[in-house]
């Protein structure tokens, strides 16, 4: 029995603002997708561009079937794939990776073949950050591309989603396999064997209109490169996968923080803390805790508490970096390794590796994490 995770409200994919408006245009107009997509789209506009015709609004009870919900779900209109690993090089300093692919269907399963290759059926867009702490380096990449055999969509034979050379490979099954990330050849190099430690929990509930897993605890063992040479790391990994309408950030007035950490006492949590981008109103809070065996613990507004300290000052925002939290009997201190983990994705966001340091009731805790931030830049 796959236990439950969060609902609707606690779901944050970091896509960068414009990019489904970049790729919706490209499709439209048949024209090759670009390394360097034009900014200022409009992204309402192209949320509502890609709502088209022939995709199945979920709803009521499901189940999880895996290895089969690995791969991609041509029924539902949106689809986003994404690892965050958190781990340790070879001088036990921190080193954080971070993968998503991001998949817009064009055209329902039951729409009429395609008549030639530039009639896109489904465009993907990815991003890959790599953050090493010894010596600040953090190397970040975003591409695009239109689902094509071998170049960017999943294959099923080889169980890989694929965007040019990156690619996810899933397992066969959850007792005999892993999964595999690989970023290289190029100029982000990583290559990571990830291994389920404990059981999915789902995303979302009966009456939400997308699906979805996570892996929250997934050993992790293998290399990457950065300026300093190939370093061997090992860590643990988070893995999520959903698919359906998904509620993606710009289309609405409310931008969401989201805060995954993967704490030493063998536990995880998930803070998601929502506001509107305009500053009225108050922000929501809901946070998730799964303990060493796999149960959950949900807070929301009235029982988790969380304090933005101190700010950092990027390019165009002042993003809250440093984070206070108390859960219940866990209070924790959030601080980013490094403060300049701010990427100029379609749209600027800070996207990075973070420490955790404080306490479970009497007990000293420790671990790293990922926080993203959206919705604070002009």
């Amino acid at each position: 029995m796959t236990p439950r995770g969060w609902g609707v409200a606690g779901v944050v994919m970091a896509i960068s603002a414009g990019s489904a408006a970049y790729l919706v245009s490209a499709a439209r107009n048949s024209e090759a997708i670009q390394s360097a997509p034009p900014q200022g789209s409009d992204w309402i506009l192209a949320a509502a561009d890609a709502a088209v015709d022939g995709f199945d609004r979920l709803s009521g009870p499901w189940e999880l079937q895996l290895p089969a919900d690995h791969a991609t779900h041509l029924a539902a209109r949106t689809e986003v794939w994404q690892v965050s690993a958190h781990l340790e090089d070879e001088q036990d300093e921190p080193v954080g990776v971070q993968f998503q692919l991001f998949r817009i269907g064009l055209a329902g399963p039951d729409a009429p073949p395609p008549t030639s290759s530039w009639d896109a059926r489904e465009l993907f867009r990815g991003h890959v950050v790599l953050a090493a702490a010894a010596g600040g380096d953090i190397e970040a990449e975003e591409r695009f591309g239109r689902g094509m055999a071998g170049l960017a969509g999943y294959d099923e034979g080889r169980r890989e989603l694929r965007l040019d050379n990156w690619s996810l490979q899933f397992p066969a099954d959850l007792d005999s396999d892993q999964w595999t990330l690989n970023t290289g050849p190029g100029n982000i190099r990583i290559e990571l064997n990830l291994v389920a430690q404990k059981d999915p929990l789902l995303i979302a509930g009966d009456a939400a209109p997308f699906r979805g897993y996570a892996f929250t605890r997934l050993r992790a063992t293998g290399t990457v490169e950065t300026q300093a040479g190939p370093q061997s790391v090992s860590g643990v990994a988070w893995v999520e996968q959903l698919w359906g309408d998904l509620p993606i950030p710009g289309a609405t007035p409310v931008a969401s923080d989201r805060l995954q950490l993967q704490l030493d006492d063998g536990s995880e949590l998930s803070v998601i803390r929502s506001r509107r981008v305009d500053g009225s109103g108050v922000p929501t809070v809901e946070a998730l805790v799964i303990d060493t065996a796999g149960a959950t613990l949900a807070f929301s507004d009235d029982t988790a508490h969380v304090e933005l300290g101190r700010r950092w000052q990027g390019e165009e925002a002042a993003w809250p970096v440093e984070w206070r939290l108390r859960l219940g009997d866990l209070q924790l201190d959030v601080t980013p390794v490094t403060d300049a983990q701010e990427h100029a994705f379609m749209g600027r966001i800070w996207s990075g590796l973070v420490r955790a340091q404080g306490r479970r009731g009497n007990k000293p805790v420790a671990g790293l994490g990922t926080l993203q931030l959206t919705g604070y830049a002009n």
